[in-house]
């Protein structure tokens, strides 16, 4: 009798976890930790500029578990991920903190993407904060459902181009949150506005800030929090050895 679908799923998730909780999450660490200590920072996404925010949750529709409607005190980083200088293109990463809604907060981690439902899970450089979409690339789980998260400014937001230093004078700026499955239309739920910027530079973890109901899911995510954590051991000790 040959294998049963589950069966086989069960047969190569196997050696797939062994590969992700063994070497290749230690090579991943290791480059992560090198990378920070010789930037003396980040990693992923140096170069950027932190915002308070304000995170109204209009239509929880999809995340209805993880959240209720309301207002929530929020952080927003918009940020580029290989820092190329002044308005070059590049991708882009939207990063916030959603406060007070459990035990620890909601980070949520972006970058620029497509729209459609395969273009949604590619980065995709871009010349403008405000004229891109982002993507969450990765799946949630969200109701039992596996979904997206993505964000695009309002319409009719002015053009920022893909300069730190114009972003951070840009504020107040408003992205509409939403949410899609894999193959269905973005939902709309919510509002992030940016509203002043600061010197606060947190660090986004979006596998240890996350909510019942709405969860990060498959290997790429489990590679994802190890490699945040030890960019961060990198950063530390370059700062602390300088």
């Amino acid at each position: 009798m040959s294998p049963q679908p589950q069966q086989w799923r069960n047969l190569l998730d196997k050696p797939r976890r062994m590969m992700v909780d063994g070497p290749l999450t230690r090579a991943a660490m290791n480059a992560a930790k090198r990378v920070g200590s010789l930037r003396h920072g980040r990693a992923f996404h140096p170069a950027g500029c932190t915002f308070e925010a304000e995170f109204d949750l209009v239509r929880p529709g999809p995340i209805g578990d993880a959240l209720s409607a309301g207002e929530y005190r929020a952080q927003a980083r918009l940020s580029k991920a290989a820092s190329t200088p002044g308005r070059f293109p590049d991708v882009l990463g939207l990063a916030f903190r959603v406060h007070d809604v459990g035990d620890t907060p909601l980070d949520v981690a972006l970058a620029t993407a497509g729209k459609r439902p395969v273009a949604r899970h590619v980065l995709m450089p871009s010349r403008s904060f405000t004229r891109a979409f982002y993507s969450s690339l990765l799946l949630y789980r969200a109701s039992e459902r596996h979904v997206v998260i993505g964000a695009e400014a309002e319409p009719g937001t002015p053009d920022v181009p893909a300069d730190v230093g114009a972003v951070a004078r840009a504020v107040p700026v408003t992205f509409r949150i939403a949410v899609a499955q894999l193959r269905g239309p973005w939902v709309e739920v919510g509002l992030l506005t940016l509203t002043v910027a600061t010197g606060a530079d947190p660090h986004f973890d979006v596998v240890r800030n996350s909510v019942p109901g709405l969860q990060p899911v498959g290997w790429l995510n489990r590679l994802r929090g190890p490699v945040y954590r030890a960019s961060q051991r990198g950063r530390d000790h370059a700062s602390e050895t300088s």
